[in-house]
């Protein structure tokens, strides 16, 4: 699922505050450490300064006893962890209940690296580290100075007497630290969310809602409805999108509209043409038949009765009258030959074997008298009963196939053809094809491009007036194929 846009804003709002507040964070809470353990510093060192005063007096006083106790008292306190009193040769003067007394501090222990790892000028009095059970404690090392009055017991030429040594429990430090940063974490936080929602409303309302109703409108549209338009009423820039787009909506809205009304014309006066075609395919085979019964009936009695009147008067004339007996028989063969092509033309203009037995025997004569009389070898291939055709179907299937045979006698040059007819349920479908020269190039260019000829155009013409198609091409692997089909009415058959 492809994240919106509500989501990418925020989680990049949300990112933007958690990258400026971490590092605020940080650094405020390093700052409170810092400030938290100079405050620890000066506590440190101000208990130590006390402590180092109340032992000067039982110091003077080598009042040992006095010491302990007060090493005592100070290990009782709850942030103490350990206090020791050394001398200048790092031997335990003082320890909680004695406890240490007498035994050596090495300087080269974890413990004092810490410090001593530093050059005595500028080795610190305090420092944070980790105590020996794993504790963080502030230890700070606050020096006895060797001072006149103790100069009668110490000699005069030591600039020290010893070291007061504290080790300052943290936890209370980091406790209160780890829960300031804590509700820092939990403020930061709830700003965080609280932000990014002030910011998601805001967004939402003012910029992705808007752009939301523009993209269903747009969807909308789209998916075909041309009523469609964006509800924004804002004056920024999605209701400039906005604005544009119910714009374009009603620009093409428009078009579309002008254009339904232009295809229904364009569709009505194409079905006016065709049916205007087809009127006039049907008148003109009608006058064709007219004028074949008509010169079969009238004018074949005519030259019938002529060739009688003829021999008659042949007959009539004496015999050695012998130039007009050869003028009589020479208009008699005249007579006969115009028999022959009246027959001729009766058959051109509409073969009776079409209207009285059907498209098959009229497809079979038409082969046999137009190209097997020439020598062309010739197949008729039928699919289906062809008996029960419609008229109209018939018709126009005779004809189309009569002028590609036309075209095969003039151009081609062919040495055989064929002609397959198919009745499906609902489509005539037919072929010719010839193994002849072929169409040129120009003439396949000029098909397709529709500057046809004028007899693959009135084929076309036939096919598109009963709603069918007609293409024109090359056969392999020479010759030319003229395909057509023509849909049948079911309840014509």
């Amino acid at each position: 699922m492809v994240p919106s846009v509500r989501l990418k804003v925020s989680l990049g709002v949300c990112l933007a505050l958690i990258l400026l507040l971490v590092p605020f964070n940080w650094y405020q809470y390093q700052s409170h450490r810092s400030s938290a353990i100079a405050d620890l510093r000066q506590l440190a060192s101000t208990a130590s300064s006390v402590a180092r005063q109340s032992l000067e007096e039982a110091m003077l006083a080598n009042n040992r006893p006095a010491i302990q106790a007060m090493v005592d008292n100070l290990a009782e306190v709850a942030e103490v962890k350990s206090v020791y009193l050394l001398n200048t040769q790092s031997v335990v003067q003082a320890s909680p209940a004695g406890r240490d007394n007498g035994q050596r501090v090495s300087q080269l222990s974890a413990a004092c690296q810490s410090c001593h790892r530093f050059p005595a000028q500028s080795r610190p009095t305090s420092i944070a580290e980790t105590g020996a059970d794993q504790q963080a404690v502030f230890r700070t090392m606050k020096p006895i100075e060797n001072a006149p009055a103790c100069q009668t017991c110490h000699p005069r030429e030591d600039r020290l007497n010893g070291v007061l040594y504290m080790d300052l429990s943290m936890i209370g430090l980091n406790a209160r630290l780890d829960r300031d940063r804590r509700m820092v974490v939990l403020g930061s936080g709830g700003l965080v969310a609280l932000s990014a929602l002030v910011i998601y409303l805001l967004l939402s309302s003012l910029i992705i809602t808007p752009i939301d109703r523009v993209v269903q409108a747009m969807r909308s549209f789209s998916q075909g409805n041309r009523a469609a338009r964006a509800a924004v009423r804002v004056r920024d820039e999605p209701g400039l999108l906005a604005g544009v787009f119910n714009q374009m909506a009603d620009t093409i809205q428009e078009q579309g509209a002008q254009s339904d009304k232009l295809y229904a014309d364009l569709k009505a006066a194409n079905e006016a043409r065709r049916q205007l075609l087809t009127r006039l395919t049907t008148a003109r085979e009608e006058e064709r038949r007219r004028l074949s019964r008509e010169i079969h009936d009238d004018l074949g009695q005519l030259l019938t009765g002529l060739i009688l009147q003829l021999k008659l008067c042949d007959q009539a004339i004496p015999e050695e009258l012998g130039v007009a007996h050869a003028h009589l028989s020479r208009a008699d063969d005249l007579v006969r030959n115009t028999i022959d092509q009246s027959h001729q033309l009766v058959v051109e203009l509409r073969p009776t074997v079409l209207d009285d037995y059907g498209l098959v025997p009229a497809l079979r004569e038409e082969l046999q008298r137009r190209l097997a009389s020439r020598g062309t070898l010739t197949h008729l291939e039928i699919e289906g009963n062809l008996e029960r055709l419609p008229t109209d179907v018939a018709t126009a299937a005779f004809r189309i196939v009569q002028e590609a045979l036309t075209n095969v006698i003039r151009h081609a040059r062919a040495q055989e053809v064929w002609v397959r007819a198919a009745l499906t349920e609902r489509v005539l479908e037919v072929v010719v094809e010839d193994n002849g020269v072929g169409l040129p190039e120009e003439a396949l260019a000029g098909a397709s491009a529709g500057g046809q000829a004028l007899g693959i155009l009135g084929m076309q013409e036939r096919a598109h007036a009963l709603g069918g198609s007609l293409t024109v091409s090359r056969r392999q692997p020479q010759g030319t194929r003229v395909a057509f089909c023509l849909p049948l009415d079911r309840s014509d058959l």
